[in-house]
C-alpha cells in the first residue's frame, strides 16, 4: 500500500476502485458459463425465449387474482419444460431491465419467486452460482432469497451443503431464511447445522423453523422418494435429526413444541424411542410425564 501511495493520488484511487469491486467480481463468479449456455440455446432453440415472454405477460394477471400477498405463479414456467431453463437463468442472472415486466411490485417479486422455483425443481447442478449471486446479493427480498435457498438445497452436492451451512450462520433473517430451507438438502452436514442451531435453544419462532427443517430433512417418506442422490446417509441423517429434536423438546412449549412433536413422528428414526427414555431418565420427576406423552404419541405414530 505504501508503495501504491508512493506513486501518487491516481494509483491510491485506481487501487481503491479495485478494491471495492472485490464484493461484486465475488458474487458473478461463475456465471460466465451460464451466460454461454444462454447464448447456446438462444440460437438453437429461440421459440423457448417466446413462450416464455407470454409466460411472463399473465403474471399480472395473476397478481391481480391473488388472494394472499404473493401470487403463486411457478406454474406458468413449469409448463416451459425443460427448454424453459435458460430463458428463466436469462432473466433471473442477466435481465439489465430491457425485458418487458409486470407493472406491479408485487407482480415482479412474484415473477421472480415463480422462475426461481420452477427453475430450482430441475436440480440442475450447473445453476449453483446462480443461486450463490441471489443469496449473496444485498437486493434480493426475503420471498426470493428463500426460494433460492430451496433451490440450491435440492442440488444436495456437496458445494451445495457447504454453502448452505456457511450461508446460514449469517446474521438475522438472511441465515435463518437458509436454515428454513435446509431441509431439502437431505445431507449429513447440514443435518448436523440444523441440530447445531436448535441445541443453542433459539427464541420459539426461529426453534420452530428450524425444527420444521429438520422434520422434512429427516423424513421417512421423503428418504424413499427417488430425488434423494445420498441414500448412504440416511440413517445418519435421521438419527441426528431425532436425536435433536427430541433433547429440545422438553425446554419449549405450546406451538413450538408441537412443531418439535411433528417433526419427530415425520423423521421417526428407528431411534427415536432410546433417545426419549435416555432424556427422561436424566429429567426431574416432575418432567417426566410430558416426556412419557411423547413416548406414546411415537408409539401411535399416524405418519407411520
Amino acid at each position: 500500500m505504501s508503495s501504491v501511495l508512493s506513486r501518487g493520488p491516481r494509483a491510491a484511487v485506481s487501487l481503491m476502485l479495485m478494491l471495492l469491486t472485490l464484493p461484486a467480481l465475488a458474487q458473478t463468479e461463475g456465471l460466465g458459463a451460464l451466460r454461454e449456455e444462454v447464448a447456446k440455446a438462444r440460437q438453437q432453440t429461440p421459440e423457448a425465449f417466446t413462450r416464455l415472454e407470454a409466460a411472463v405477460a399473465q403474471v399480472g394477471v395473476w397478481d391481480a387474482r391473488k388472494r394472499g400477498t404473493l401470487a403463486a405463479v411457478a406454474p406458468l414456467f413449469r409448463q416451459l419444460g425443460p427448454q424453459g431453463l435458460w430463458p428463466m437463468v436469462e432473466r433471473l442472472a442477466f435481465d439489465t431491465g430491457q425485458a418487458p415486466q409486470p407493472e406491479r411490485d408485487s407482480a415482479k417479486l412474484a415473477l421472480q419467486v415463480g422462475m426461481i422455483e420452477a427453475t430450482g425443481e430441475l436440480r440442475d447442478a450447473r445453476l449453483l452460482p446462480l443461486w450463490r449471486y441471489l443469496l449473496e446479493g444485498p437486493e434480493t427480498r426475503r420471498p426470493a432469497r428463500r426460494a433460492a435457498a430451496t433451490a440450491l438445497a435440492k442440488l444436495e452436492s456437496d458445494e451445495a451443503a457447504l454453502l448452505l451451512v456457511t450461508l446460514s450462520r449469517e446474521p438475522g433473517t438472511r441465515g435463518l431464511s437458509v436454515l428454513r430451507a435446509m431441509g431439502s438438502c437431505r445431507r449429513l452436514t447440514v443435518a448436523q447445522r440444523l441440530a447445531e442451531a436448535l441445541a443453542a435453544r433459539p427464541e420459539p419462532e426461529v426453534a420452530r423453523r428450524v425444527a420444521q427443517a429438520l422434520g422434512d430433512i429427516g423424513s421417512a417418506w421423503a428418504w424413499k422418494t427417488p430425488q434423494v442422490k445420498h441414500r448412504e446417509e440416511e440413517g445418519a441423517v435421521r438419527r441426528v435429526a431425532a436425536e435433536a429434536l427430541v433433547h429440545a423438546w422438553p425446554d419449549y412449549a405450546g406451538d413450538t413444541q408441537r412443531a418439535l412433536t411433528q417433526a419427530v413422528l415425520r423423521v421417526d428414526a428407528p431411534e427415536t424411542l432410546t433417545l426419549i427414555q435416555s432424556t427422561r431418565t436424566r429429567m426431574p420427576d416432575a418432567q417426566r410425564a410430558g416426556m412419557g406423552t411423547l413416548e406414546r404419541q411415537v408409539l401411535d405414530n399416524p405418519l407411520r
